[in-house]
């Protein structure tokens, strides 16, 4: 249920820049952009974008030459381990004050000049070192090249189009636009903290085949690949304090040796300290890992067998397809070398220097190479990939609502469309309290073909992953509709369960993907226009990846679920239109109910809305999780006795307990502040006068609220008694009675809740509520006046809403 909001005074932008026409103001993390352009400037303004587009095509081709020549020339190995430094520094904090384009410059540094390090064949003549003019001119010309893709080459493209086909489909051109954009700039498909048991998740299945064909198992693998990762996240820190205590130890050592050999000086000094085989070895290692490659170097660091090694690295030139002839020849809209296989070998020895692109792709590389080798293993990896696939969703549902009622997967006989009732499947079901969640998994591979060369299999594979789980889901809850009570069945078609959807106040269709595709997903409600019809019923479309996230990031069932719900109301807004899941817990963070927040923000002159940075709490979090920091998960801010009532509904549970935290989580930030003050004043209360004095509000929340403690103990039947004179007194039809239980210490025991209405109770009882309001009204009066002179024009003590000379003045 929405509640109003704190309205405030308008306030100027923090930020705003004008181009043109066009403005852009920033308001924290809200940006509003407008135009004042004429339909003339506007026309003209997308006329010369169009005429440019050849010469855009032109100037990037030359752009990306230029980059691949002197590639071709620089040393390989220096120039990734110099992008490597700056790309550690970034993502490790040391690099403070860089921002996001900086730090994604950082990492094109890597993945794109290693790609093109595999795809380009060396020149004749090679340098021996990358100069500082080497390096900034080729990071000068990478960074144009990023931003001019991503930005005056698609306005261009899209002005091109629109003056060639005037009925063009801007919403199909519209998708185009975000999944070239995600394709070219976004690298790390989930949290570096669960990298270790997402791949474990998918591989395990598969463990003998690579056992025959590698001489390993799953976990053994994850474990060596485990040790790449760490490499990349703490290396670098980890190699700096090696030094310095290798540092230490060899001053130390120098020292003792000058004072018992003060003839020698200090060239036969140092030869001598480093005699020291151990102390010898260390010099190596560090100086390997801090001047050398030693910290990407795959033998050096892992176990990997030489046979996957080699099936999983490039070496430089041999990869044929990314320069070859044709429309983005080098451009970062075609497929990435680094995206098929993730290491690079450089004079004999594989490296990881692009560690996102190794966690991002394993999987479906490691499948394309043991199809490769054996071919008679698909039909057993579709298999196990099946199963695996829809037990991972309810491995993590199951944390996030545990002691939940899993059924899966069900089977059941029905009508659906034309022709005779036949059965269908349901891949589970997942019960908490009075929510249903119907979850559809789809195990196929989203395609690893570019947007930019292959839109309509990027169209086609969100058909096969969303759009036919959606369906299916769909068609479960219309036939959990269609009768007071149904029967689900298991696979021999036995019944196991009969189910009426009245028992459920909240039925949530989940449709889950195996492949993480958040960007796309985030948004699956918002794709009809491009053909990608989810229903009109929401559709929770989540990846594995993200349910395991979530699985971390929500530590009480009861608030998850508020979530939910939250989340599906989002689904239907047209406003709300996020490009990641982890911005949807953002805003659920930041504004709690997010839809209503998005009408609020758009009003009536605002079409569309932009929310981007919502999930930065989520990265800082597992960043620190990663780093082994201690604190919980980011959580929504509320005061302690809400908090604590949340928890109880959590522990002591039982029916209702869910309706009631949702109806106290749909609170905002000042009606939870206010109620909270409202129980503390109650403790006091019973305290001082040895009885309750319930809290009663009105307005968008009738609720009231009764605090039983020592001093006041519970008496049955008072709290409905009072909440019904309140309801005559002020002619309401229902009202929600809360009633909160403290023990001897003031820590919350019980709460529970119902919903109270004075339809259909006998005479005797609606003349008891009509008195019972008759000596409330009396007692706010007495009170009122007692305190001081009541003003004519204040509102009644009664609690009417009136002024007082039109309520009980007399």
């Amino acid at each position: 249920m929405g509640k109003k909001r704190k309205r405030v005074r308008a306030k100027g932008p923090d930020e705003a820049h004008r181009v043109g026409p066009f403005q852009l103001a920033r308001y924290g993390k809200l940006t509003v952009m407008s135009s004042n352009a004429s339909a003339e400037e506007f026309e003209a303004a997308h006329a010369a974008m169009a005429e440019r587009l050849p010469q855009v095509e032109a100037e990037l081709e030359e752009l990306v030459q230029s980059i691949v020549e002197r590639i071709a020339r620089l040393p390989p190995e220096k120039l990734l381990h110099r992008g490597w430094w700056e790309m550690a520094m970034a993502f490790s904090g040391l690099a403070a004050g860089m921002s996001d384009q900086e730090r994604s410059l950082a990492q094109r540094m890597v993945d794109y000049v290693q790609s093109l390090i595999a795809a380009t064949p060396r020149a004749t003549e090679q340098a021996e070192d990358v100069s500082e003019e080497d390096w900034s001119s080729l990071k000068a010309d990478v960074q144009s090249l990023f931003e001019r893709v991503t930005i005056e080459y698609q306005l261009c493209r899209t002005a091109h189009l629109k003056a060639d086909d005037p009925n063009l489909d801007m919403e199909l051109e519209e998708f185009r636009f975000r999944a070239e954009v995600l394709w070219t700039n976004v690298r790390g498909k989930r949290f570096h903290v669960h990298e270790h048991d997402a791949l474990l998740d998918v591989i395990s299945p598969h463990s003998d085949e690579l056992q025959k064909l590698f001489g390993i198992t799953a976990e053994e693998l994850v474990a060596e690949v485990d040790k790449l990762l760490e490499k990349f996240t703490r290396g670098l820190m980890e190699a700096m304090v090696a030094f310095e205590e290798f540092r230490d130890r060899t001053l130390t050592r120098f020292e003792a040796l000058a004072e018992e050999r003060p003839e020698l000086g200090v060239d036969a000094l140092r030869d001598l300290v480093f005699e020291d085989r151990a102390l010898a070895a260390d010099r190596d290692k560090v100086g390997n890992d801090l001047f050398g490659l030693g910290l990407y170097d795959v033998a050096a660091n892992t176990s990997l067998p030489a046979t996957l090694v080699d099936e999983l690295s490039w070496s430089p030139g041999e990869e044929t397809e990314f320069l070859s002839p044709g429309p983005f020849a080098g451009w970062p809209l075609r497929v990435w070398p680094t995206m098929r296989r993730p290491f690079i070998r450089l004079k004999g020895r594989a490296y990881a220097f692009d560690v996102l692109s190794l966690f991002d792709n394993l999987y479906r590389v490691l499948q394309r190479v043991i199809f490769r080798l054996d071919p008679d293993y698909r039909t057993s990896w579709n298999e196990r990939q099946k199963a695996v696939s829809e037990a991972l969703p309810f491995k993590y549902l199951g944390r996030l609502l545990p002691s939940a009622i899993h059924y899966g997967p069900v089977y059941y006989r029905w009508k659906s469309g034309q022709g005779p009732a036949q059965w269908h499947e349901a891949d589970g079901l997942v019960i908490f309290d009075d929510h249903l969640i119907v979850v559809e998994v789809k195990a196929g591979a989203f395609t690893y073909t570019s947007p930019a060369t292959d839109l309509p299999a990027h169209v086609q594979s969100l058909k096969n992953l969303v759009q036919s789980p959606a369906s299916q889901g769909s068609r479960f809850v219309d036939y959990l509709e269609s009768a007071d009570e149904v029967a689900i069945s298991d696979e021999t078609h036995g019944e196991i369960a009969k189910l009426r959807r009245s028992d459920f106040r909240h039925v949530t269709v989940c449709a889950v993907t195996l492949d993480a595709f958040s960007d796309l997903t985030a948004r699956a409600q918002h794709l009809k226009a491009v053909g990608i019809d989810v229903g009109t019923r929401p559709v929770w479309v989540v990846s594995v990846d993200d349910l395991r996230a979530y699985a971390d990031l929500f530590t009480n069932p009861l608030i998850f679920l508020h979530f939910l719900e939250q989340r599906v109301a989002a689904a239907q807004s047209e406003l709300v239109n996020l490009h990641d899941e982890m911005d949807h817990f953002g805003l659920y963070l930041a504004q709690n109910n997010y839809a209503q927040f998005a009408d609020e923000v758009a009003g009536s002159r605002v079409s569309r809305l932009n929310f981007d940075g919502f999930g930065d709490e989520v990265d800082e979090h597992f960043a620190s999780v990663l780093r082994g920091e201690a604190g919980g998960p980011p959580a929504q801010k509320m005061p302690a006795r809400i908090a604590e009532i949340i928890d109880v509904l959590r522990r002591v549970g039982g029916p209702g307990a869910s309706e009631l935290a949702s109806y106290i989580l749909d609170w905002d930030g000042e009606f939870r502040d206010q109620i909270a003050a409202g129980i503390e004043e109650q403790l006091e209360g019973n305290k001082r006068l040895g009885r309750v004095r319930p809290l009663s509000t009105y307005g968008d929340v009738c609720a009231t609220l009764q605090v039983w403690s020592r001093e006041a103990p519970l008496k049955p039947g008072e709290g409905l008694d009072h909440t019904r004179a309140v309801m005559a007194m002020h002619g309401e039809t229902e009202r929600r009675l809360i009633e909160l239980e403290y023990g001897d210490a003031g820590e919350l025991l019980l709460a529970r809740s119902e919903k109270v209405s004075l339809d259909g109770l006998p005479p005797e009882a609606l003349a008891r509520a009509r008195q019972g309001a008759e000596n409330v009204r009396r007692r706010r009066l007495v009170r009122a006046r007692d305190i001081g002179k009541v003003g004519r024009n204040e509102p009644c003590p009664c609690g009417s809403g009136r002024k007082y000379k039109h309520c009980c003045r007399p």
